[in-house]
């Protein structure tokens, strides 16, 4: 049991001295082992007291640390390290080597540098000034006796960065190393065995399935993280399988509906077969059923020959009406019809006569009416020619006064000299006009050509700008590739500002720029990934609201920080002008413009305010001899200035290379981009002004360019007014010419009327012509009187003809209807007769026709029997009986069916092949029906042998987890605190619903993201909450994370545990608590071998025997002779 004593760490229980030799044999002692580190006998200005609890080798572990010197390692000149085999306190102030020795174990045992996060080359461990350093670590094997032990050294050498390894003083290969470490179950690269300082958050940010990993391995249960492995490669195998089979019932499906393709061009081809068959049988049938119609036509037309024979006898031997009867009756009609041709000729000329009367008696009116006219013509003459005087001189008078109004109303036109010459003048000027358009018009023209020219030019420089000010989606895109998380938190706050009381800015890399690009990577040196992701809330309110929607909701892995101190509260550590002595360009605040909210956070954060940046070389020597930044970047080189806090304060400095480029923040305007702005806003205004000036230009060209056009439609007017004026004179003078040859030529006709009237000879004539026409109108009306006489006679002739005709016509109507009934009676006679005849003949003639078909389809059926085989005669008779009722048109109708059939088989391509590939296809299907059927039962082995594994896996690996969980709460109560540790199955469903039962709704077969929940609850009436770096605070997280490790203790199979300042944000409760938590579980016999690395230790912490204390003296503050054993005899001493 351990014994608990309130001491101080001076008490003797806390460090006990191995050796009280004088100083000077304490070189001798601790021994140099290189040439090059062999620096005389002086006390070296480091050590180690080593306590002497009387430990033998034969109780360590095997795999744990029995011994560890270092040579030129980061800080040290040299040191030898001798740890207990339980628990191992290693204290000393800050910078004085503490984390070194950590690193040493790391790297000594075969890790990678990225192990430690502190430098990225191997040669940058080695002390700076020295070419060569070595780690050199005894582990105990555990061989029977007790006295096993091997020795691992690694030799560094600055010079092409490189390691050499021996083992037990022989060269060896990493590989070797790396075998022997297993073999002694060392996992340096397991947090839950070796948590270095830097990556305690590390540890706090592992994901569940990772957490189980590091856990498994931690306990020694090699067989669990195996049977994990097999696991998921199992469930990998079953989801192949699966997949398999269910891709083969896919492609049978597939196989099967062609398949049902093919068996419909199958079934074709086998229908083709069976109508070829037919066909043949039906070729064969059609001369049986054509012979089989031509009998019964043969029996119908001898039928019909009999009947019409004996019609036509009948009609031979029926009565007709009598011939004699016939002939009187045309006699009687002929001398009737003689009768009646006589009186229609003897009207006929009657009628003849009255129309000749008639013609003359016309002739005598239509004279008569010609001579009257004439009559009237003669005495209306000489009136006649009196008007048409008085007419003529009624115009001439009408024209003179016309002709006097014209010469009154249109005087006499301007001259055509006058009127040419300003026609010429108005012509000249609107050439000038037209000119000058031209000038103008060309003008506009280039001005627009102009125009256009800046309008290019100025939208080129606006892209241009555009494409300068597209920093933003830049940014964002790049930060995308780093986090998409925090892109995703981005969109939700740009959504959603409305629920936040004040602005929340957005993370600090979209916020910040970089007024020097050239700074830009030297930057990102200085401030954290994390820092450039981070979200800046300005009140507690909205940093609440903000992670309680995205981190705790949403669950994305976002940072954001609350209100830091005022941005004037950070102070620079050393004046602008300082800085400039040394060759720096200024502090890393200096040149980064972002909100002042933004850039307080960048200082609390990063002490972006405190870190000097330079382009190129500095006084290194003096900024760190008078110690005035712990951080400085200077020529691409960040520069880490460890010291301690006791005697000289010595320091030591770690270098990293920055990177090349900024990632995030290199998207800024650097001074070239800014320049760049500059100009082109520059080239932008001069485009603007210019195009200012042409459209001024424009207007005043334009303005002109209308009053040209106005004065050039006026001279156009005036020009048509001119000709206008022409055209009227000419024609005033054109109708004033014809108006006076139009009198001329009325007056003209007026003389002549006058001359005639005045003639006796036309007195003489007009008396002559009117005796004339009275004779001839005398003689005119006798001749009509004598014509009106003859037409009277003529028609009382004709009425006496009219009267003769009608009579004989009754009586000829009479005979004739008598005659044509009797006629009619004797034709009907001998059409019966004809047709009885015609009708026998051609019964007959069908009988006979019938008679030699039925022969012919006789002899055509009898010689297609002869060429048929007994085996179609028998198919035939039996399709013949089918067929009974069938006639030839029916058979030939189905036979050409059959061949249209066949022909549409013929055409669709098929062949006899189609039944091989259906054939092979069935094969087909039935192998991928087996696979199918194979590779479900395969999937069955598996299900089982997954279930069998999960058997011996989840049970055992549940009961160690429920271990740690028991350990991990009594832990927690003892701290009155929550805390509890669970096996969290997660998986994706995909064994469900395979459609066989197996697994049906599994929905925890996704074995790789298996995790371990870590849930802690700090605060009284607090639920339980996952650990992670976002819910706890610091020192919350480090006490969870202490209190794990010590929850595996029991369980850790591994031979030494690392934890380095754990303690580190711990208030004193917590960290007294988990104090006394460690002693109690690290200082059991039997346990692992412990390393708990701290700067510093309260007072009356728990100790307990199996403790080893191990203090660092390091640093140039150590003087140059001192006597540990004397120190240690006079603390011993001292009164408890």
């Amino acid at each position: 049991m351990s014994t608990r004593a309130k001491r101080t760490p001076k008490s003797r229980s806390a460090a006990e001295v191995k050796s009280e030799e004088p100083a000077e044999r304490i070189d001798d002692k601790i021994g140099i082992d290189d040439e090059e580190d062999n620096v005389g006998p002086r006390v070296p200005r480091h050590s180690l007291l080593q306590p002497s609890n009387g430990t033998s080798p034969h109780v360590y572990r095997a795999g744990a640390i029995m011994h560890m010197s270092l040579r030129n390692f980061i800080t040290y000149d040299r040191i030898d390290v001798a740890p207990g085999p339980h628990m191992n306190m290693i204290i000393g102030p800050n910078g004085t080597g503490k984390s070194s020795i950590v690193c040493a174990i790391a790297l000594g045992l075969g890790e990678n540098t990225s192990v430690m996060k502190r430098a990225k080359d191997i040669s940058e461990f080695v002390k700076h000034g020295h070419a060569h350093g070595s780690i050199e670590i005894t582990l105990a094997t555990g061989e029977a006796g007790g006295g096993g032990a091997v020795r691992i050294r690694r030799e560094i050498h600055r010079e092409g960065n490189r390691s050499a390894w021996r083992i037990d003083g022989r060269a060896a290969t990493f590989g070797e190393v790396q075998r022997r470490t297993r073999e002694l179950r060392i996992q340096v690269n397991n947090l839950c065995q070796f948590l270095p300082q830097d990556r305690v958050v590390e540890f706090s940010k592992m994901t569940p399935p990772q957490l189980l990993k590091q856990t498994q391995a931690a306990v020694g249960r090699d067989d669990l993280a195996a049977l994990q492995a097999e696991l998921v490669k199992q469930r990998a195998e079953e989801r192949r399988a699966l997949g398999e089979a269910q891709r083969l019932r896919s492609d049978a499906d597939a196989l099967r509906q062609q398949n049902a393709v093919l068996e419909r061009d199958v079934q074709r081809w086998q229908e083709r077969q069976a109508a070829e068959s037919q066909l043949r049988v039906l070729e064969a049938l059609v001369p049986l059923a054509r012979y089989h119609d031509a009998k019964d036509a043969y029996d119908a037309a001898k039928q019909t020959r009999a009947a019409a024979h004996a019609h036509y006898q009948h009609a031979r031997t029926a009565a007709g009406p009598a011939q004699e009867e016939i002939d009187a009756l045309e006699a009687a009609a002929a001398a009737r019809e003689q009768a009646r041709r006589r009186a229609g000729e003897a009207r006929a000329g009657s009628e003849r006569g009255a129309r000749q009367q008639l013609a003359r008696l016309e002739r005598l009116e239509a004279a008569q009416a010609e001579l009257r006219t004439e009559l009237a013509e003669v005495k209306t003459r000489a009136q006649r020619r009196r008007a048409q005087a008085d007419a003529l001189r009624a115009e001439v008078a009408a024209l003179e006064a016309e002709a006097a109004r014209l010469e009154q109303a249109e005087p006499a036109a301007r001259s055509d000299d006058v009127i040419s010459a300003e026609a010429r003048s108005t012509r000249e000027r609107k050439l000038e006009l037209s000119n000058e358009l031209v000038r103008v018009q060309d003008e506009k023209r280039a001005l627009l050509s102009s125009g256009r020219q800046a309008g290019s030019e100025l939208e080129r420089v606006a892209a241009r700008l555009r494409s300068l000010d597209d920093v933003a989606a830049r940014r964002r895109e790049a930060l995308r590739r780093v986090s998409e998380d925090t892109v995703r938190a981005l969109e939700w706050l740009e959504a959603n500002r409305g629920l936040f009381a004040q602005h929340v800015f957005a993370p600090v890399c979209l916020e910040a720029t970089v007024r020097d690009a050239r700074f830009a990577s030297l930057i990102e040196s200085v401030v954290s990934a994390g820092s450039l992701r981070t979200f800046v809330a300005q009140s507690a309110a909205d940093y609440h609201t903000f992670t309680r929607e995205v981190n705790d909701r949403q669950r994305l892995r976002v940072d954001v920080v609350g209100p830091a101190r005022d941005l004037d509260a950070f102070r620079a550590p050393q004046p602008h002008d300082a800085l400039r002595e040394l060759g720096f360009d200024g502090y890393a605040l200096d040149f980064i413009d972002a909100p002042r909210p933004v850039l307080a956070a960048l200082c609390a954060r990063d002490s972006v305010h405190e870190v000097p940046l330079a382009l190129g070389a500095v006084d290194h020597a003096a900024a760190e001899a008078r110690m005035l930044f712990r951080e400085y970047v200077s020529d691409s080189t960040r520069y880490t200035v460890a010291r301690g806090r006791y005697g000289s304060r010595a320091a030591s400095v770690t270098t990293s290379r920055t990177r090349a480029s900024a990632r995030l923040l290199g998207a800024g305007d650097s001074d070239d981009v800014r320049a760049q702005r500059e100009r082109l806003g520059a080239d932008a205004s001069r485009l603007r002004d210019q195009q200012s000036a042409n459209e001024a230009r424009m207007k005043r060209l334009t303005h002109d360019e209308r009053v040209l056009r106005d004065e050039h439609r006026a001279a156009d007017a005036r020009e048509q007014e001119l000709r206008d004026a022409s055209r009227r004179a000419a024609d005033a003078a054109a109708r004033r010419e014809r108006h006076a040859i139009h009198i001329e030529s009325k007056r003209a006709q007026l003389a002549s009327l006058a001359g005639a009237d005045a003639s006796a000879s036309q007195r003489q004539q007009q008396q002559a012509d009117t005796r004339r026409i009275d004779d001839a109108l005398r003689a005119n009306a006798r001749d009509r009187a004598a014509a009106l006489a003859a037409c009277a006679e003529s028609a009382a002739a004709a009425c006496g003809a009219i009267r003769g005709l009608a009579a004989a016509g009754l009586a000829a109507h009479g005979d004739a209807r008598a005659l044509g009934e009797l006629r009619a009676a004797a034709a009907r006679h001998r059409d019966a007769i004809d047709d009885a005849a015609q009708a026998f003949e051609r019964a007959d003639a069908a009988w006979s026709g019938a008679k030699a078909h039925v022969k012919a389809c006789l002899a055509e059926s009898q010689a297609a029997a002869r060429a048929m085989s007994d085996a179609e005669k028998q198919a035939t008779r039996d399709a013949l009986e089918q067929r009974r009722d069938a006639s030839c048109a029916d058979v030939e109708a189905e036979l050409a069916t059959c061949r249209q059939r066949i022909r549409l088989a013929a055409a669709s391509g098929l062949s006899a092949g189609v039944v091989a590939q259906h054939a092979e296809r069935m094969q087909r299907l039935a192998a991928l029906v087996a696979a199918a059927q194979d590779e479900e039962l395969a999937l069955q082995r598996i299900r089982r042998h997954k279930k069998a594994l999960r058997e011996r896996w989840e049970q055992p690996l549940a009961d160690a987890v429920a271990r740690i969980n028991t350990h991990f709460r009594a832990m927690f109560d003892r701290i009155a605190c929550l805390g509890e540790v669970a096996l969290a199955r997660a998986g994706d469903g995909a064994g469900a619903g395979d459609g066989d039962g197996a697994d049906a709704g599994a929905d925890d077969e996704d074995y790789d993201a298996w995790g371990i929940d870590i849930r802690v609850a700090f605060r009284a009436a607090e639920a339980l909450q996952p650990l992670d770096s976002h819910r706890q605070s610091g020192g919350e997280r480090a006490v969870a994370t202490i209190l794990y490790l010590q929850a595996l203790q029991a369980l850790v199979a591994a031979p030494f545990r690392v934890v380095d300042e754990i303690n580190q944000g711990m208030d004193e409760r917590n960290e007294r608590l988990v104090h006394s938590l460690i002693v109690d579980s690290a200082c059991q016999h039997g346990s692992s071998q412990y390393f708990l690395i701290t700067p510093k230790l309260l007072p009356d912490l728990d100790y307990h025997p199996l403790m080893r204390v191990l203090c660092i003296f390091n640093g140039e503050w150590q003087p140059e002779a001192f006597n540990f054993g004397k120190y240690i005899t006079n603390a011993r001493r001292q009164p408890v």
